[in-house]
C-alpha cells in the first residue's frame, strides 16, 4: 500500500503538473494568440493608416497645388483689380469732370427753360388777348347784326301798317310777317308793338261788340269748355252770352245771346258754370241764369257786393267788409271783415284777402280769417292767381303789376298803367293788364329780362336769388319786355281769358267787348298758311335792305 502510494502520488503530480503545464501552454498560447491578433490588427491599422497618410499625402499636393493655382489666379486678379482701380479712378476723375460739365449745362439749360416759360407765358398771354379780342369783335358784330335785324323788324311793322292804310293788302301781310320772324328768330320780342298790331291787322283782330246802352261791361267769365264764349255782366243789368265768330279777316265779329236785361240790377261781377250763369249785383242780390232762359234771384244779408269766387261747389260772396257762402241755393250767415276790401283772389287752398289801406289778410276755406304780412307795399285793386305757374299777379292803385311767385317774392316790376289797374288775366306766359287809363297792355312774360340769368319760369320756381346766378355777358339777350298797348275809348274795367288759351275778352266802361288774339305765334301761324308768295327781290331791298340776305318764307 505504501508502495501504490509512493508510485500514486509522483504520479498524480506529474499529470498535475502535465496539467498545469498544458494549462499553462495553452494559457501561454491563448496569450500569443491574442498578442498576435492585436499585432495583426495593429499591423493592419498601421497599413490602413499609412494607406490613409498617403491619400491625404495626395490629397493635400493636389490641394497644396490647387492654393498655387488659387495663389496664381488670386494675383492676376489683384493685378487686374488694380488695373481695374486705376481706370476707375481715372473714370471716377472723367466723371467729375462731365459731372460738373453737366451740372453747368443744367444751370444753363433752366436758365434758358425760365426764359423759355416767360416766353410761352407771355405768347400765350398774348394769344388769349388776341382770341378774348376776337370773339368780342365777333360778339360785337353778332349784337350789331342782331340788334340790325330787331330794328330792322320793328321799322317792317310799321311799314306794314303804313302799307295797309295804302290798301296793299299783300305787301302789308308778308311785311308782317316778315317783322315777325325777324323778331321771333333772333331772340326779339315779337310783342313789340308796331309789329303786334301789324299781324292783328293782317288776321282781322279784333273783333269788337258793342253794349247796347253803353253800359259799363264790369265783368266777365269764360264758359268753361266753350271756346270763344263768354258771358258778361254791365252796371244797367245786362247779362249777354257772346260768341266770337271763327278767325281770320272774313270770320264776322261777335254775335250775342241776352240771358237777362233788367235796369235794377247794377252787376259788379259775373261767373259762369257748365250748368248756369251766377251774376252779383251790388245791392243784394245775387241772380241764377239758364242758358236756355229761367232766372232765379237769391237776397243777400249784406249789400256793396263787387266779387264772387268759385271754390269747389261753392261760391264765396265778396261784399267791401263782409264775406259770405252760397252753396245750394242757401247763403251763410256774413263773415265780418274789420276793414273795407279793395279786391281778392282764391289762390291754392286759401283766399287771398287785400285791404283799400294796403294791408292783408288770408282766409282758410273753413273761414278763419287771419292777418299777414303784405305781400307787396302799396293798394292792390286788381288780382289774378294761375296754376300752372303757380304766379300771383298783383295790379297796384298806382298802375304798377308785380308777379308774385309761390315763395312770396316779387320777381320783377312791370310799370304799366298811368292810374289804377282794373283787372289781369293771363294765357299761358302772356299777361293782359286794363286800368283807368283807357289802356290794355299785353305783356310775354317769357321776353322778360332778368339780371339773375334765369327766365320768367325759372324765376317763378326759385325762393331765393343766388348772387353766383349772373347772366352770360357773352350771350346776346333776350330783347326787353315791352308791353303791347291797345287804347280803348273808356276805361278798362274787365279782362278774362278764354278756353282756347291764346285769346282775351275786354270789356270796357262805355260798353265796348273785344275779343283779341293775344298770341302773336298764332296770328303769325293764320297769317303763313294765308300769304301766297314770298317778297321779290325788288321789294326785299326796299323794303328789307342789302344788309340782312334775301329770305323766302313760302
Amino acid at each position: 500500500m505504501k508502495n501504490f502510494q509512493k508510485f500514486i502520488l509522483p504520479v498524480i503530480i506529474l499529470v498535475i503538473a502535465g496539467i498545469a503545464v498544458t494549462v499553462a501552454y495553452n494559457t501561454g498560447k491563448n496569450q500569443k494568440d491574442e498578442k498576435l491578433s492585436e499585432l495583426t490588427e495593429e499591423v493592419e491599422r498601421l497599413r490602413a493608416g499609412e494607406q490613409e497618410a498617403a491619400v491625404v499625402k495626395r490629397v493635400s499636393q493636389q490641394m497644396e497645388d490647387i492654393a498655387y493655382q488659387q495663389k496664381a489666379i488670386s494675383d492676376e486678379q489683384r493685378d487686374r483689380a488694380e488695373e481695374q482701380s486705376i481706370l476707375a479712378m481715372q473714370n471716377a476723375e472723367r466723371a467729375e469732370k462731365e459731372s460738373r460739365a453737366a451740372h453747368e449745362a443744367e444751370q444753363k439749360a433752366n436758365v434758358a427753360a425760365e426764359e423759355a416759360k416767360k416766353e410761352r407765358a407771355n405768347a400765350e398771354e398774348q394769344q388769349k388777348i388776341a382770341e378774348e379780342q376776337r370773339d368780342e369783335a365777333t360778339h360785337a358784330k353778332n349784337v350789331a347784326d342782331t340788334l340790325n335785324i330787331r330794328t330792322q323788324a320793328r321799322t317792317l311793322g310799321v311799314t306794314s301798317q303804313v302799307r295797309r292804310e295804302s290798301n296793299d293788302t299783300e305787301v302789308a301781310d308778308l311785311l308782317a310777317y316778315t317783322s315777325w320772324y325777324f323778331l321771333k328768330n333772333y331772340r326779339g320780342n315779337q310783342y313789340f308793338a308796331d309789329t303786334f298790331k301789324a299781324l292783328m291787322q293782317a288776321v282781322g283782330d279784333p273783333k269788337r261788340y258793342r253794349m247796347r246802352q253803353n253800359s259799363a261791361v264790369n265783368a266777365i267769365s269764360q264758359v268753361p269748355g266753350k271756346e270763344r264764349q263768354c258771358v258778361i255782366a254791365s252796371n244797367y243789368g245786362e247779362v249777354e252770352l257772346l260768341t266770337a265768330n271763327g278767325s281770320g279777316r272774313n270770320s264776322g265779329g261777335i254775335t250775342s245771346y241776352t240771358l237777362l236785361n233788367n235796369k235794377i240790377y247794377d252787376f259788379r261781377d259775373v261767373l259762369a258754370t257748365p250748368q248756369c250763369v251766377y251774376a252779383l249785383a251790388q245791392k243784394s242780390t245775387l241772380c241764377v241764369l239758364g242758358y236756355q232762359g229761367g232766372l232765379s234771384t237769391v237776397l243777400l244779408p249784406e249789400e256793396n257786393y263787387m266779387k264772387i269766387i268759385g271754390v269747389g261747389n261753392k261760391l264765396l260772396l265778396a261784399g267791401h267788409q263782409s264775406l259770405c257762402w252760397y252753396e245750394s241755393g242757401m247763403v251763410s250767415a256774413p263773415i265780418r271783415l274789420p276793414k273795407e276790401l279793395s279786391t281778392l283772389v282764391k289762390r291754392g287752398n286759401s283766399i287771398c284777402l287785400f285791404y283799400a289801406d294796403g294791408s292783408y289778410a288770408e282766409m282758410n276755406l273753413a273761414g278763419d280769417v287771419e292777418s299777414k304780412k303784405p305781400l307787396i307795399k302799396g293798394v292792390v285793386t286788381a288780382a289774378h292767381y294761375d296754376e300752372a305757374f303757380e304766379c300771383l299777379l298783383l295790379g297796384m292803385k298806382d298802375g304798377t303789376v308785380y308777379p308774385v311767385n309761390k315763395y312770396n317774392r316779387v320777381v320783377e316790376t312791370l310799370a304799366a298803367h298811368r292810374s289804377k289797374c282794373a283787372s289781369i288775366a293771363m294765357q299761358g306766359a302772356t299777361v293782359v293788364t286794363g286800368g283807368y287809363d283807357k289802356m290794355v297792355y299785353v305783356w310775354h312774360m317769357d321776353n322778360l329780362f332778368f339780371e339773375s340769368g334765369m327766365n320768367f319760369r325759372e324765376e317763378m320756381k326759385a325762393r331765393t336769388v343766388s348772387a353766383a346766378q349772373q347772366h352770360n355777358k357773352k350771350e346776346i339777350p333776350t330783347e326787353w319786355l315791352v308791353p303791347v298797348d291797345l287804347n280803348n275809348n273808356g276805361w278798362t274795367l274787365s279782362v278774362c281769358g278764354d278756353y282756347d288759351k291764346k285769346s282775351v275778352w275786354v270789356g270796357t266802361s262805355n260798353g265796348n267787348v273785344i275779343f283779341q288774339n293775344v298770341s302773336a305765334d298764332d296770328m303769325a301761324q293764320q297769317l303763313h298758311k294765308r300769304i301766297k308768295r314770298n317778297l321779290t327781290q325788288d321789294e326785299w331791298t326796299r323794303y328789307v335792305g342789302f344788309s340782312i340776305p334775301y329770305m323766302k318764307f313760302k
